[in-house]
């Protein structure tokens, strides 16, 4: 298995950094992550010797892999049994399920099942993360910039899914991970070049959504998400000139009747067959507000984000829906952007980047009244 130590020389971006705190704001240095849920068996493997913790006690394991199995709340490994959770831990890099992520191994238990969780450092977790938010081939200012969204929002959603004895998982729902095995030598760069810098709002850490394409306008989350706090400044949403020349700037999809109502019927909402689809209301961001739909049973009328996420968000790819068509038993949308238009609009960070502006004047321009500091990591 000496592919591993390659792989892991060739990703690491070389040198090894240390990084100076600028800022009076302390965070946990580790984030768990769920790569796997509801498991019942697992493969895991090191290059070097390797051990797990069970119960304070270590148990040494030779080089190679091992076949896990997941059952009642346990692990049988080598047909010994181990009530969950345990951790595995190494001085390299692990391949699980032929994955390789950097970082502990963790197998632990909850309502949802058995959770793989992976243990590593926050700036590593990034490197796992930015390849598969944004395109790695793009230009360093907007990786940059990435690079400090990413870290923020990981630091503003630890223990998100404390529940689940993890902080974070690695789906949209929180960002996207895809361990060690996809990371890009372009955005670890722009990890190492941006290390421990994170948004601010005032004295706390600022929350930053993003997107891949706004269709010209952010949005205010409060018309996405229906929140009832108070929307923070930067997030109220702004006009967005840069975006204009994004692939998704104009969209359009045809879905069948039957489709559309079985999906309404499967997210909990009692619809017959549907004869008509419009729009009601519009947001400062240049959205739709509500969806209203008349059908053979009577009308609903929902917020269109709640629809999209209904129906399919990578087929009603946003809320900025601004035509409606019946034909033939079909409804035809016609729309602009992808995502929920909150906060950075990705392309449109893109467009900056290329137009040399920095990484710090695109974070200002999504996020106004925010600031840049160098938080502390602390081991804990």
């Amino acid at each position: 298995m000496a592919f591993l130590k390659f792989i892991l020389l060739f990703f690491s971006y070389i040198l090894f950094f240390n990084c100076i705190s600028y800022a009076n704001f302390s965070t946990q240095e580790y984030i768990k992550v769920e790569i796997l849920s509801n498991q019942k068996q697992i493969t895991i493997a090191s290059d070097d010797k390797y051990c797990f913790i069970y119960n304070n006690k270590k148990y040494s394991l030779s080089e190679g892999k091992i076949k896990i199995e997941l059952k009642n709340n346990k692990a049988i490994i080598f047909n010994n049994s181990y009530s969950l959770p345990i951790e595995f831990i190494s001085t390299k890099c692990f391949l699980v399920n032929n994955k390789i992520y950097r970082g502990n191994i963790i197998i632990s238990s909850s309502s949802k099942g058995n959770n793989i969780i992976n243990k590593l450092k926050i700036e590593d977790y990034l490197k796992g993360v930015l390849p598969k938010e944004v395109n790695s081939s793009w230009n360093q200012e907007t990786l940059k910039a990435q690079a400090v969204i990413s870290r923020t929002y990981a630091l503003k959603n630890i223990g998100k899914h404390s529940k689940e004895n993890f902080d974070v998982c690695s789906s949209i729902c929180c960002q996207v991970y895809g361990g060690a095995s996809c990371e890009a030598i372009s955005c670890n760069k722009a990890i190492y070049d941006t290390c421990a810098q994170v948004l601010f709002y005032k004295d706390d850490i600022a929350q930053t959504f993003f997107h891949a394409s706004c269709g010209g306008h952010t949005e205010n989350p409060k018309y996405v998400w229906q929140c009832k706090i108070d929307t923070p400044p930067y997030l109220k949403g702004r006009k967005d000139p840069y975006c204009k020349k994004s692939p998704h700037q104009k969209w359009t999809i045809t879905l069948e009747e039957n489709f559309i109502r079985e999906k309404l019927i499967k997210a909990g909402h009692k619809v017959g067959k549907i004869k008509k689809i419009s729009t009601s209301g519009k947001t400062p961001g240049e959205a739709t507000e509500k969806i209203i739909i008349k059908h053979s049973k009577g009308k609903l009328k929902i917020n269109s984000y709640t629809f999209r996420l209904a129906i399919d968000s990578f087929k009603i790819k946003s809320t900025a829906i601004f035509n409606i068509k019946n034909k033939n038993k079909k409804f035809i949308f016609e729309g602009k952007g992808w995502g929920h238009k909150v906060g950075l609009c990705q392309w449109g960070a893109k467009v900056m980047g290329e137009q040399k502006i920095s990484y710090k004047k695109i974070l200002e321009f999504y996020y106004p009244k925010t600031n840049i500091k160098k938080i502390n990591y602390v081991n804990k």
